[in-house]
């Protein structure tokens, strides 16, 4: 029998960052054994299931490249199938109907802890003397739990074992018709031939029960392999307060899918060594599952950002400005909630600042000068998105300056005269490369018996409205003769008549 592994989310909401994590690792330990991957979509919740959370994890499995084999698989499409083996549970006398209301085995629960006694269901419905009574009432099915040890090998946490007189026995199908989850689960890994089920260490308790009915319906159970958590940097449940936790939303933020993957992949494995930097076919040949840590890991979304930016700065400027364009012409809004997709989250940085949510922006068709905006940038990209927020004066005049940049360049008594030195200077250049750029701004500090950074600091601020960036000379020859003139003409109108 080939390697099948599964990935089963439910549609209750979006893709998180522990949804990839399982995701990835059933992705890779497939791929590894030539095996297959499947998707089956556990929407058997039918109040809190939403189509729109089912696309969310569609979109969000294409995004990041793990393809699935085959159809998408839906519980919701086999109900019947679930009734007729739990039928057949109850003819095998392995099950049988269950008639109290959740109110009633509430009321029994109250009343034993009352006693601070403990409580499981006490079988009440298990041979009931008087049907007529509680015939016409809704009625569930429970597992009858045998008597004795539950046990299974997990690849991670070797045996496990628990004493079944501790599980109750536990309803496989709920009044309304529906299945429990974990009866649904053993049905479904049982039908699609699944070999090993790898998921996180919360299934552990459900995985005894999943045991029990493998045994009771005449099945070989798959392998198990329950995965640590992923935790913040304060050892917490990973949250929003720790960076983003839904995977769509670092597309939005302008990570790459393939740093984003090769992070993931790090957290609770390692190829051995030291090596951080792994390509997705890599992470296919050296995946295995006996070198998964047992231990929780810590989800760091300042190391991603550093491996996303390293990502960035490997790759060549046209494959840069490539991802940028896309980026930009194909970015969409992620909403976590169903009510606000469709609501714009977009931001406008033509003029240096976050104007709020905005219509997308034009990008310069100048492939060559874009090229050598990137160029520039690259080195201080961590995100896609620092590209549009770092690079508006290479596209417009600054409207406005920097206020700190002006009490500490502009308010100067001097700064006028010399940046008009510097605008005449310029003028007179007729190679306006990056070597006479620089040799005329030092040239002219040393006439003056300055330092060059008296000059260099209010010509970016002029030039540019901020007072950070790359290389001033590289910033001055790319954006031109022509609009560096400009903007200095503008800066210097500025300060006269604010004087």
């Amino acid at each position: 029998m080939p390697l099948i592994t599964r990935f089963a989310p439910s549609p209750t909401g979006p893709f998180h960052i522990g949804n990839l994590h399982i995701a990835l690792y059933n992705f890779l330990f497939a791929r590894k054994e030539g095996g297959k991957f499947l998707l089956r979509i556990e929407d058997t919740d039918i109040k809190r299931s939403d189509t729109i959370m089912t696309q969310n994890i569609i979109e969000s499995l294409k995004w990041l490249g793990l393809e699935y084999d085959g159809e998408i698989y839906k519980q919701s499409d086999r109900f019947q199938i679930y009734r007729e083996y739990a039928e057949l549970l109850i003819k095998n006398k392995l099950g049988y109907f269950c008639y109290c209301t959740h109110e009633e085995i509430e009321e029994r629960k109250q009343m034993a802890m009352a006693k601070k006694e403990s409580w499981k269901y006490d079988r009440k419905c298990l041979n009931l003397a008087n049907m007529n009574e509680i015939q016409d009432r809704p009625r569930a099915i429970r597992f009858l739990v045998p008597e004795g040890k539950v046990s299974y090998e997990d690849r991670i946490h070797n045996k496990m074992e628990r004493d079944a007189a501790d599980i109750e026995d536990f309803v496989i199908l709920k009044s309304d018709g529906t299945p429990s989850y974990n009866f649904a689960c053993v049905i479904d890994d049982h039908e699609l031939n699944i070999t090993d089920v790898i998921r996180g260490e919360d299934h552990v308790v459900n995985t005894f029960k999943q045991v029990l009915l493998y045994k009771a319906l005449g099945w070989k159970a798959p392998k198990f392999v329950h995965l640590p958590m992923i935790l913040g940097p304060d050892r917490s449940k990973l949250s929003k307060r720790h960076g983003a936790t839904l995977v769509l939303e670092y597309r939005e933020q302008g990570f790459l899918p393939e740093a984003l993957i090769n992070y993931i992949a790090l957290l609770g494995w390692s190829p051995g060594g030291d090596r951080e930097f792994i390509s997705f076919p890599e992470l296919i040949e050296l995946f295995s599952l006996d070198r998964l840590s047992p231990t929780a890991s810590i989800f760091d979304i300042k190391k991603l950002e550093w491996m996303n930016g390293e990502y960035i700065n490997k790759m060549s400027d046209e494959e840069v400005l490539d991802r940028i364009v896309n980026f930009h012409e194909n970015r969409e809004p992620t909403c976590p909630d169903a009510e606000c997709v469709g609501k714009t989250e977009n931001r406008d940085y033509t003029n240096g600042v976050d104007a709020g949510p905005l219509t997308r922006i034009k990008l310069p068709e100048n492939r060559e000068y874009m090229l050598k905006v990137v160029n520039l940038l690259k080195p201080r990209m961590q995100k896609l998105t620092a590209f549009m927020e770092r690079s508006a004066y290479f596209f417009n005049d600054p409207k406005e300056y920097d206020k700190e940049g002006m009490d500490k360049y502009f308010n100067l008594p001097e700064t006028i005269e010399r940046l008009a030195l510097v605008k005449e200077r310029f003028s007179k250049l007729e190679a306006f490369s990056i070597e006479m750029i620089e040799l005329a701004v030092r040239e002219l500090a040393d006439e003056l018996g300055i330092k060059a950074s008296l000059l260099i600091h209010p010509i970016r601020l002029a030039l540019t409205g901020i007072t950070g960036g790359p290389s001033l000379f590289h910033i001055v020859e790319t954006l031109g003769k022509e609009t560096v003139i400009r903007r200095l003409e503008k800066a210097l109108a500025f300060l006269i008549k604010a004087k």
